[in-house]
């Protein structure tokens, strides 16, 4: 019966090892803290000013010749071009666009007479971050058609440049 004692003590004490050594983490597992929000509080940046010009690369004028009468430049001489172009423009802020023209082919000017416009004197967009568009025509009168081979030529490139809006007054006058 002693031994019986010692079998039953020595279960008792597995027992209570594999108990003790399995109870406290089963235990503290159930009893972990939960996170809790303590605060929130925003994110802000410094955001400049954005503009881009769809396919800037791709843009082209491509001049075809049409009756001198088609053209709005006074006394227009023939041969007389016209082309345009469509350009795309998105910004997160307004903006006022303005053209130029380098004529070139070389050093002498093919386009002799131009007038480089924006139709219906169009060259603003409102800057909400969508695409807008803007027309760009051009016109040239008494070209030098005959410095070239028939072909197609490059005679000169074209510059958009923009500007923001000028918001400010002049507080000195009444305007």
């Amino acid at each position: 019966m002693k031994n019986n004692y010692r079998v039953i003590l020595m279960c008792l004490a597995v027992l209570g090892v594999v108990y003790a050594s399995a109870g406290p983490d089963k235990k503290a597992e159930e009893e972990k803290y939960k996170p809790l929000d303590l605060c929130k509080f925003s994110v802000s940046m410094d955001v400049g000013h954005y503009i881009q010009l769809k396919e800037c690369n791709k843009r082209k004028i491509e001049l075809k010749q049409v009756a001198c009468k088609e053209l709005s430049l006074d006394d227009a001489k023939f041969p007389c071009y016209k082309g345009s172009d469509v350009i795309e423009v998105r910004a997160n802020f307004a903006a006022i666009f303005s053209a130029s023209i380098d004529k070139n082919d070389g050093g002498e000017d093919v386009l002799e007479e131009v007038n480089l416009y924006w139709e219906n004197g169009v060259n603003t967009i409102q800057g909400t971050g969508e695409w807008e568009e803007l027309k760009l025509n051009l016109e040239a009168s008494n070209v030098k058609i005959y410095k070239f081979a028939p072909g197609t030529v490059e005679v000169g490139e074209i510059t958009i440049s923009f500007i923001p809006p000028d918001d400010t007054k002049d507080e000195t006058t009444n305007d």
